[in-house]
């Protein structure tokens, strides 16, 4: 396999990834609503919430959601399976969650059998309760591992079809034949050759979180430098749900990674003040206040008769980063016209999350403005420190502007506006226009539907090389992520037609930015290409 095939597959797999990672959200809402309820500062405020009614519901709003944090293993084996799998999705998923439940039981069998469970306090041990079943605790790693190999026997034998006597057991149900012993293996395997794994992970966490303000920020400009290849998944998930971002006991139940930990901790009525590992987690900071600071510098440093359609682009974008935390629309404003600020992007967010590490200043930081003050302004200021975030965060937002500003203007980088640069994002004003002057000019292939659509799917199809090329279509948070038979058939002027903020071309696998609409363009696609079978 060579290096374009491996990088292609770890930008699957970091999509495959999100599935599980998407639900953490509303998860973590949740919690930080059960949290509020039983708040004794909230209660202070609002007496009727200290009615047995009101501490019941939000003692069942924790504990019920914080089983997501408690069975992240089974959720990413699913998901994993779901997402890496071509065709016939959910009978991946459905194996999968039957080969966790093989897994467990084979470990816990084989452990008692064999003396090798832990009586008593399993806290600090590398052994857990999972799912009722004590087992050596791999995180959500095995899950994952379940989920990768069993994606892949599915995509190669899902479709083999055996005859006569056998027919029963052709398709997902051979699949599960090939995976049993696999997973059973597996089982085994981990009981002996994950706890010196798992020191390893737990010292090499350590030398991160040890390194203090240095580890912070070197974590927080890698997470951002490998934005753009869509490998920055692989950075931060085993950092926020695995061993690597440390484990905590909380109220009796084990939490690996950095998410899981405070997200238990918000729950926590016990905890007086959230673990300075969220740190890790201050993405926040950059999306509500660093890239405010970064727009508004190129909207200043526009021409003068170009701003208000700089402002068109970029405002939205700006409110798209603060408001819900989505930063590839104005990342990519600057990404593909200027590079080097990207890379100054990256420099700033490790250096003021090490600043926060410094002065230790902890607050959720996971999302927009929205995730912000729905997670830290109800556990007051005992449990977070979010007034000094945002002052941080202001001052960020004049250290971003202020050097954004000056490398546009001295290096006279060719930002939206800006001379004869080309306007990578659009208004929909600007697109209706682009749309109507392309009436009759364009010359629809005989496959495709000339039906535009409202996101130009047609164009999308020609400029992937049309129906026969494309394998599959799928999609993340902001991204299109295609894979193709033929790369050399993928026309990126064609595929600019539909208005995309980005296209990132890497082999078979191409990823077009479209934002936080990307839902509607990827069905929107996949119902074209369906029209077309």
């Amino acid at each position: 396999m060579n290096k374009e095939a491996i990088t292609s597959y770890l930008s699957d797999l970091s999509r495959a990834m999100l599935a599980p990672i998407y639900v953490l959200p509303l998860v973590g809402f949740v919690i930080a609503i059960g949290a509020a309820v039983t708040n004794p500062g909230i209660v202070e405020l609002i007496p009727f919430l200290d009615a047995p009614f009101f501490k019941g519901m939000g003692e069942v709003l924790v504990w019920s959601t914080l089983s997501v944090l408690i069975n992240l293993h089974i959720i990413f084996a699913v998901g994993i399976s779901v997402g890496l799998a071509k065709k016939d999705k959910h009978l991946a998923g459905f194996n999968a969650m039957i080969l966790y439940f093989v897994y467990l039981y084979t470990m816990n069998t084989y452990m008692k059998f064999n003396g090798l469970l832990i009586d008593g306090d399993l806290g600090g041990t590398g052994q857990a309760h999972i799912m009722g079943l004590q087992v050596v605790d791999t995180g959500i790693f095995v899950g994952m591992l379940i989920g990768i190999v069993n994606a892949y026997f599915h995509n190669k034998y899902s479709q083999k079809v055996l005859s006569g006597a056998l027919a029963l057991y052709g398709e997902s149900r051979l699949v599960l034949i090939i995976m049993l012993p696999i997973t059973i293996g597996l089982g085994l395997l981990f009981a002996h050759i994950w706890p010196p794994v798992q020191q390893v992970i737990f010292q090499f966490g350590e030398s991160i979180r040890g390194a203090g303000s240095m580890g912070v920020g070197v974590y927080g400009f890698l997470e951002r430098i490998l934005i753009p290849t869509g490998l920055h998944h692989l950075l931060w998930v085993p950092m926020h749900f695995t061993d690597l971002g440390g484990c905590q006991v909380i109220a009796g139940q084990t939490y690996c990674g950095v998410e899981n930990i405070f997200l238990a901790e918000i729950g926590d009525p016990e905890t007086t003040r959230l673990s300075s590992s969220i740190i890790f987690d201050s993405r926040s900071l950059v999306k509500i206040f660093g890239l405010t600071g970064a727009g508004w510098a190129m909207y200043h440093c526009a021409d003068a008769d170009k701003r208000e359609k700089v402002k068109a682009i970029v405002f939205p974008a700006i409110a798209s980063s603060i408001l819900v935390g989505v930063t590839e629309p104005i990342e990519f404003s600057f990404l593909f016209v200027a590079p080097i600020l990207f890379v100054v992007h990256a420099i700033l967010t490790g250096l003021f999350m090490s600043l926060l590490a410094v002065f230790d200043i902890v607050a959720v930081g996971k999302g927009g403005l929205i995730d912000f003050i729905v997670y830290n302004v109800p556990l007051g200021t005992e449990k977070t420190d979010w007034p000094y975030y945002i002052l941080m965060g202001l001052a960020q937002l004049a250290v971003y502007y202020v050097v954004f500003r000056a490398l546009i203007t001295k290096l006279n980088l060719k930002t939206l506006g800006r001379g004869e640069a080309e306007m990578k994002l659009h208004s929909k004003d600007d697109y209706k226009a682009k749309q109507q002057g392309q009436q009759g000019e364009v010359v629809v292939s005989q496959q495709i539907d000339a039906a535009v659509g409202q996101y130009n799917s047609s164009a999308i199809i020609r400029g992937l090389g049309g129906k026969e090329n494309i394998i599959d279509v799928q999609n993340c948070y902001t991204r299109l992520r295609v894979e193709v038979h033929n790369p050399d058939l993928v026309s990126e002027a064609i595929i600019r037609e539909s208005n995309p903020m980005g296209v990132v071309l890497k082999g078979t696998s191409i990823q077009i930015i479209f934002g936080s609409h990307v839902a509607s363009v990827r069905q929107e696609v996949n119902e074209q290409l369906l029209a077309m079978a």
